[in-house]
């Protein structure tokens, strides 16, 4: 039995300390392989704790651990392997259409990169884990345009955004390569909204004239990317928004997303306004109105003033009663709307003599060139091997360990099953099939939630092979012993 004072941690502060002084990247060589689980499963972790200490304000030692040892490059450095693996090395796997004997190895690969952006999106809230990011900041900062650009095309239009929404509920029965082709551009789509947040915090520091960050990161977001008129493509496109069918009558809803990963139907007493447009309206604010930095943002060229006096029919009175600083911007955008000139800078304010570039990313691609499809031979060898499915299974059983019920209960706003989630990080679980909230979970795994029988035998053939592989491995493990 756990103690009362137990309870509190997914991960006890000193075996975080420990882990996280030892952390280094995983090599590609290892991927699928003892090394690599057993550090995707303590990363998840320290993921799950940073979130469960943000949100009930407690210690947050993750974050702390992470800036006295400086790890925050290595977690960025991870964040651009796997990127780069999934682009090279998944692709040839997929492109070659043999079938891998299971899909875990892969999905925790693709998952790993979500789930390094959320761990990211928690601790770059505090000013000192961003300063601590050193030279890797310029690839951090890299990564987010990327991830924005790509959420940016895979949202143009309600059509698309409605294929996205069918490859998150699909149901896959024909094989393990095309349920990961489709969990692949799902956590593509999901990793761009969290990079939204990331931005606003690394905005928000960039442009405080007491930040300890390079001036050329700023430079680097607002003029060689144009990071603002990004943002205002994805206020115009709401990719948080999806007019999706309803799973159990068919019927076309709205669906909102959540940053718990799940898609909830829109109701009467849902938010004006949702989280990730708020980040974007305050990014927009930051760089407008409250930067006091030396940088500026010239919008008054022609293209950018455009991009901006589009979003003036989207500045509602109701939103602006959520959140009163956005009327300064509609202030600020009504201004702009009748002075061409205004906010002109000059040119040279903003002049960069040194420009730091990301080391990382092309360190990386320098190193593997011509060496991914030898890559991906090697990690289906591995993986097929009796030790790579050994790993696999052990993996399982700590995945369920993991995301037991102990550790849910610190993420979620209070009772599993409770429905009081609307101000919280994790709110209870939902049901994936019509995202009703859920008190009932599969009595064989007990990793999926569901709100009701009807609802599980619809979900089982997308559920099944995952249920087998959890039962199967904690069945042997119990055997072993």
């Amino acid at each position: 039995m756990m103690s009362e004072g137990d309870e509190r941690f997914i991960v006890y502060p000193g075996e975080a300390e420990m882990f996280i002084q030892s952390m280094e990247a995983v090599k590609y060589e290892d991927f699928g392989l003892k090394k690599w689980f057993s550090y995707h499963g303590y990363l998840n972790k320290l993921n799950m704790q940073a979130v469960a200490s943000a949100r009930t304000k407690s210690d947050e030692f993750v974050k702390e651990f992470l800036v006295t040892y400086q790890k925050m490059p290595v977690l960025v450095y991870d964040l651009i392997m796997v990127e780069l693996w999934k682009q090279n090395t998944f692709k040839i796997l997929f492109n070659s259409k043999e079938e891998p004997s299971s899909a875990f190895p892969l999905y925790t690969i693709m998952y790993h990169e979500l789930l390094l952006a959320n761990l990211l999106e928690t601790v770059t809230y505090h000013s000192d884990a961003v300063e601590s990011f050193g030279d890797s900041v310029t690839d951090l900062c890299d990564w987010c345009y990327r991830a924005l650009c790509h959420l940016v095309t895979q949202s143009g239009s309600e059509e698309e955004k409605s294929v996205y929404f069918e490859l998150k509920t699909k149901v896959s029965e024909s094989s393990n390569l095309e349920d990961l082709d489709r969990q692949y551009k799902v956590i593509e789509y999901e990793k761009g909204i969290k990079a939204i947040t990331i931005v606003r915090h690394l905005l928000e520091n960039c442009l405080n004239s007491d930040t300890g960050l390079p001036y050329s990161i700023g430079r680097r977001l607002l003029y060689k990317h144009d990071i603002p008129l990004v943002l205002c493509q994805l206020l115009e496109q709401t990719p948080w928004i999806i007019i999706g069918y309803n799973g159990s009558n068919k019927k076309r809803c709205r669906y909102i997303w959540h940053e718990n990963g799940s898609w909830i139907q829109d109701d009467k007493s849902s938010c004006i306004i949702h989280k990730p447009e708020a980040q974007l309206w305050l990014c927009l604010f930051q760089i407008l109105l409250a930067n006091s930095s030396s940088l500026k943002y010239d919008f008054s060229v022609g293209h950018r003033r455009t991009a901006l006096l589009k979003l003036r029919p989207l500045l509602t009175e109701i939103k602006l009663d959520v959140l009163p600083v956005l009327t300064e911007l509609r202030r600020f955008l009504e201004y702009l709307s009748f002075n061409e000139s205004y906010g002109k800078t000059d040119d040279k304010i903003n002049m960069c003599l040194i420009e730091v570039m990301p080391e990382i990313y092309e360190s990386i691609v320098s190193k593997y060139k011509n060496k991914w499809k030898k890559l991906s031979m090697l990690y289906r060898e591995q993986t097929e091997s009796h030790q790579g499915k050994e790993a696999t299974r052990k993996a399982a059983i700590q995945w369920t360990e993991t995301f037991s019920e102990e550790h849910l209960s610190q993420l979620f706003s209070s009772k599993l099953g409770d429905s009081c989630d609307n101000d919280h990080l994790y709110p209870a679980p939902r049901c994936p099939t019509c995202g009703e909230v859920a008190s009932k979970r599969c009595s064989r795994c007990r990793q999926e939630w569901y709100c009701g029988r009807e609802c599980q035998v619809k979900h089982w053939p997308r559920h099944k092979k995952a249920c087998d592989l959890l039962t199967e491995a904690v069945s042997t493990e119990k055997s072993a012993k």
